[in-house]
């Protein structure tokens, strides 16, 4: 039905163009094209930061350490925050059993999450967790007023990763970090692809 239309549309915007000149037909033909626009339509998208490691300590009895950290900045238009969390470490509690808790120095990761200049003041974090041994995955949510501006997410940890000549013998620590905010986004139908947006935070500028 939407096709009939078109085509009606489109006989009636011929001939006006042959009845009409100037301005005023460039006028009639922008409105009718305007017409046949789909209105921009808003959708919630996420935004995500964070890390996936696996340790590798290749010949080394020692464990290694890994640092990073990252900004997520938060405006006004952010409404969710969740942190995805886990950690592996392949016969954790049976060697906390034999060494007792000297593993918690040589196996761990510790997360942390720091509202905008907290870190800097000596604050507390927003958010934090520390892992000695297996950490099945837990999601945070939070849906608040969060404070603008840069946030830091960081993470510290110290593990192994041990490829013996039997399999069996094999394991390798590993965490996934990872933090979404989800914002309000414009999709534009005659400008953008399928699955881009622009958010509505970027369209106030």
């Amino acid at each position: 039905m939407r096709g009939v239309s078109k085509a009606l549309s489109l006989i009636a915007l011929l001939l006006l163009s042959m009845l009409s000149s100037g301005c005023m037909a460039l006028s009639m033909q922008r409105e009718i094209i305007e017409s046949w626009r789909d209105p921009p339509v808003q959708i919630d998208k996420e935004v995500t930061a964070g890390w996936s490691e696996t340790f590798d300590t290749g010949a080394t009895l020692d464990s290694v350490i890994y640092e990073n950290e990252t900004e997520i900045l938060f405006d006004e238009t952010v409404s969710e925050l969740t942190i995805n969390f886990r950690v592996q470490f392949p016969y954790s509690s049976t060697i906390e059993d034999f060494i007792g808790n000297d593993t918690n120095e040589l196996r761990y990761v510790e997360a942390k999450l720091w509202e905008p200049g907290t870190k800097a003041a000596g604050g507390d974090p927003f958010w934090e967790v520390r892992a000695t041994q297996d950490y099945p995955l837990e999601r945070f949510e939070w849906r608040t007023d969060f404070i603008e501006g840069a946030w830091i997410l960081e993470v510290e940890a110290r593990g192994y990763g041990v490829t013996a000549p039997v399999e069996q013998l094999s394991f390798h620590d590993h965490f996934d970090l990872f933090a979404t905010i989800t914002k309000p986004c414009v999709r534009f139908p005659q400008s953008h692809e399928l699955g881009e947006c622009t958010f509505l935070s970027d369209l106030d500028d």
